[in-house]
Order: structure tokens, then C-alpha cells, then sequence
């Protein structure tokens, strides 16, 4: 979606939703690398995302977990999402072995937004797959 200007209603866009977004697609997390960061997604002005995650494992690695990631000054700093579920999404690979999709809905905290995972245990043939799509909203 093209950038919306804020509203005159405090400073929100006066779009109700943005198109989804891709932060990370279809990234393996194996031996190298065991963790990946995803793509910045400009978020000012919305109150709401929504965090679409499309998980899947090869075989047995160990855990996967899942960040959000926000940031108030264009991306040069980055703060950690630890609040209600957002605290500690992990994944262990008998959860995700044949597909896991998954939706939850949080608070945008800043101007940016993005998703990183880190994965363990994961090697060539152990390994995690990971999209994390978002939608912004007012």
C-alpha cells in the first residue's frame, strides 16, 4: 500500500488496514544460518498488527523461536517485543513437523517493525522453515 498521510484523528493513518507484508520468506534456518532477520516494515501510524506465521521442520531440530522487533528510529535500534505472548514464542520441532500456520494480533510499539528467528539443534539435514507475514490496522 502507498503511504497513507496521518488524519486529523491523532496522528493515525485513515486507511483501516494495510496490505500483508512479507518479513521473512520461506528462510531455512540450518547450519548456516541458525538464525535470520527479517525484512524492516514500515508501521508508523497504525495502532494494530497482525503477525501471520507459516512454520514447518525437516526431520529433528531442536527449538525455534520467534521475535518481534520494533524500532523508533528508522532502524538503527531495535527493541525486543516481551510483552503478553510476544514474551517467549517458541517452537519445538514435534509442534511444527507437518506445518504449522498461525495468527496473532499485538500493539504497534514504533516506527518499524520486523521479525527475527533463531533456531537450535537445526543442521543441514535438521532444519526449520519460517515466513512471518504482517498487516497493520488502526
Amino acid at each position: 500500500m502507498a503511504d497513507n498521510p496521518a488524519s486529523s484523528k491523532g496522528g493515525y493513518r485513515t486507511a483501516e488496514h494495510s496490505a500483508v507484508q512479507v518479513s521473512i520468506n520461506a528462510a531455512q534456518l540450518d547450519d548456516d544460518p541458525t538464525t535470520v532477520t527479517g525484512a524492516a516494515l514500515n508501521c508508523a501510524g497504525y495502532r494494530y498488527f497482525t503477525l501471520y506465521l507459516d512454520l514447518d521442520a525437516t526431520l529433528t531440530p531442536t527449538t525455534l523461536e520467534l521475535i518481534v522487533e520494533f524500532s523508533e528510529d528508522g532502524g538503527t535500534t531495535w527493541y525486543e517485543h516481551r510483552q503478553g505472548l510476544f514474551a517467549a514464542l517458541f517452537y519445538e520441532d514435534t509442534e511444527i513437523v507437518s506445518g504449522l500456520k498461525e495468527v496473532f494480533q499485538g500493539d504497534v510499539l514504533g516506527q518499524d517493525v520486523r521479525v527475527r528467528g533463531v533456531a537450535v539443534g537445526s543442521d543441514a539435514t535438521d532444519f526449520f522453515t519460517v515466513t512471518a507475514k504482517m498487516e497493520f490496522m488502526n
